[in-house]
This record gives C-alpha cells, structure tokens and sequence, in this order.
C-alpha cells in the first residue's frame, strides 16, 4: 500500500451541499519522526505526574483546507431533497485521490483528485438505505472491487463495482474492459451492521451486529455465496484494518472509552476473537458521547482515527455512556477528532507489535458544515 499524503474529508453544509477537501497529513496529524512523536507524548506524560495515559493536546482546526471539489446532489421527480450516500476512496491500495461518489438515485462518478478529473460511472440499480457500508478488497495486482452493503428491516441491498470483461468468470484477452455494478445476494439477516473487515487474503468479507443481533456473517467474493460463522460479533466499531506486517486486525473498540484495538484470531473464525491489545489514543472526557467512528489506513502502519462527538449531559446524575443512555441530553457543540497515531515494532524481528505511538489530533467544530466522510 501507498503511504498517503492526505485524509479525503467530505462535509455537508446546511444547503445540503458536499465538498471535498484534503488535509494533508504531515501537517496536521504527524511528526517529521517517531522519535519527535515520542518526546510530545513524554512531555504531555510529564504534565499529567505520568499518572497513566496522556494523550498529547488536541488542538482545534479553525477550518478545513479549500475545497478541491464541490458537489450538488440533483433532485429527483418524487423528492425536492437529494442526498448523495456513498462517498468511498476506489482502489487505496494504489491511489488517494479516487473517489466514488453515488446519488440515493444510484448515478454515479468518479472525481480523481490528484489529476482534478471526473469521469461519469454506471449507475447502481436498485441502491437502498442511508450511508451503506463501502468495503475495497481483491485480488493482489489487480485494481480492487468496491463493495457496497445495506442491511435493515425494511430495506437491503448488496452491490460490487468491479473493473474488468461482462463475464468476471471467463477471461478473454481481447474483450473490452469497463467499470461495472453488479448485483450480489442478499444479506441472509435484516439487523443492522455494526462492524465489518475482510480475512482470507481479502477474498471472504466478515460483518457482525450488535451482541443481541445476527451475530457474524461471512461472504465469499470468488463463489458469492454467505453463510454465518456464530452468534458471537466482532470486538469492533464498524470497520476492521488488517495489517500485515504484524498479522493483526485493527479496529476502534466496540465500548466505551472506544480505544484502538487489535486481535489476531480472526483467521480462525470457528470461535469468538480474543483481544490481545488494548491501545489508548486519545483522551475522553465523559460528557465527550461517541456518534461516529472511523478508521483510515495511511500505509506503513500509521492510521487517522476520525470520531465524531456531541457534548452532553445526563440528567439522571448517572455516568454518560453514549448519546442513547436514559436522561442523557445533547447540550453542546458537534465536532470531529482526528488523531494520528502509528504502530510501533517491539523485538529484533520487526514483525511483533509493541504498541501505539500517537503524534497529533485536531478537533474541528461543525459551524456551517458537518464533516459526513472520512477517506
């Protein structure tokens, strides 16, 4: 994978328009070195009479970088207000600047951000729910396929946007090569996904609900077939990175504090992960009430961490547990963290995690827009 430069941001602003923008990671969330990284967190460390984790301070982002793009979802016959659903990075592990945006209507572009073209896309058939899960994974060599997943009560659809011949199953060397969609089976269950990541080399895609749902699914891209693999659900809030370098599955996890964390029992999926690391981040106030969680892979075993907070108070005297608790009221701002934190090796061998050096975070109030999507 290619070390990035950039977290694509996309935001939301109150005319329901969406922008496009790039902070640069250098800048805003990452040490010229770990060594430098290491001396902030010693120093914060020092502050707090190195009386357990300190994070390094959060400073505030007064705005984000100029848009690169701008983006007007177009209104459909049955609705005045469109909204656009899906915003995913297309292929990562070979660029940062692909990005795929789709309408609730299903049409659909790609907006390269780094050469500042677009090009139009098929359109999906039949896209259905608010903000479907986005999961890119393939074959090693080949541009990856994006698939697109929505599960619910009422609605669900399952979709994969692939590069290649009509027939993904006969190879002809002469046949014309194109972007398609293609529908896929539907999700055997009608819970909502909680968290999701992908095992077998990126050949079978892994997705489990909340503890009182469904339970954990698995979905063979080669045969495009499901089936469950237990009751039991991933330690994780939505998406799972592998790394390969130490072997693990990296996630946010699943209860509060909402720490990183990482396991490596996910290639035996005959029993429930165990989770051999805990790897706190960044400090939590207790009114700080999670609503969104969001993990990017930068390359090279650094990652962004994205949460999105409300400031609140519980009524009821009880400690705040998250934004649903009885009594707990949103009193205060929105806004966005983002952290730079990296894997650090422990060992001669190179190969062993020894834990997570944290660089930097930010913090941007939702003013005038709201930060939707986190590339």
């Amino acid at each position: 994978m290619i070390l990035r430069r950039f977290v694509n941001i996309v935001a939301e602003n109150l005319k329901g328009r969406y922008s496009l923008h790039r902070l640069g990671v250098s800048k805003h969330l990452f040490y010229p070195s770990t060594a430098e990284a290491k001396a902030a967190a010693a120093k914060a460390a020092g502050k707090n009479g190195n009386a357990g984790f300190r994070a390094p301070p959060t400073r505030r982002l007064k705005r984000l970088p100029p848009p690169c793009i701008n983006f007007h979802p177009s209104p459909s016959i049955l609705s005045d207000r469109a909204t656009l659903e899906i915003f995913a990075l297309l292929c990562p592990s070979s660029s940062e600047g692909r990005v795929l945006c789709c309408g609730d209507s299903g049409r659909s572009l790609i907006y390269n951000a780094d050469s500042h073209f677009v090009q139009t896309m098929p359109s999906i058939q039949g896209l259905k729910g608010r903000r479907p899960i986005t999961i890119s994974t393939g074959r090693p060599g080949d541009l990856e396929d994006l698939y697109v997943l929505t599960a619910g009560a009422d609605f669900s659809c399952f979709h994969v946007l692939r590069f290649g011949g009509k027939d993904r199953a006969v190879h002809r060397p002469w046949e014309r090569k194109a972007w398609h969609w293609d529908s896929l089976p539907l999700p055997p269950f009608n819970d909502a996904i909680s968290s999701y990541t992908v095992v077998d080399g990126g050949r079978t895609i892994c997705v489990s609900s909340e503890p009182n749902g469904f339970g954990t699914y698995c979905f063979d891209t080669v045969e495009r077939e499901w089936w469950q693999v237990g009751d039991w659900v991933l330690p994780f809030e939505g998406r799972a990175e592998y790394v390969p370098n130490f072997k693990i599955w990296l996630g946010i996890s699943s209860g509060r504090p909402y720490h990183l964390c990482a396991t490596s029992d996910l290639s035996d999926m005959k029993q429930p992960p165990t989770l051999q690391h805990v790897l706190p981040h960044l400090n939590t106030p207790k009114n700080w009430l999670l609503s969104r969680a969001n993990l990017i892979s930068l390359g090279e075993g650094k990652f962004c961490v994205a949460k999105v907070f409300h400031e609140g108070v519980d009524s009821t005297g009880d400690e705040p547990e998250d934004s649903d608790s009885p009594g707990m009221e949103i009193i205060g701002s929105v806004f966005t963290a983002l952290s730079g934190v990296e894997l650090v090796t422990s060992g001669s061998s190179g190969d062993e995690l020894g834990g997570l050096q944290v660089h930097k975070s930010v913090r941007y109030m939702f003013m005038e827009d709201m930060i939707q999507w986190e590339l």
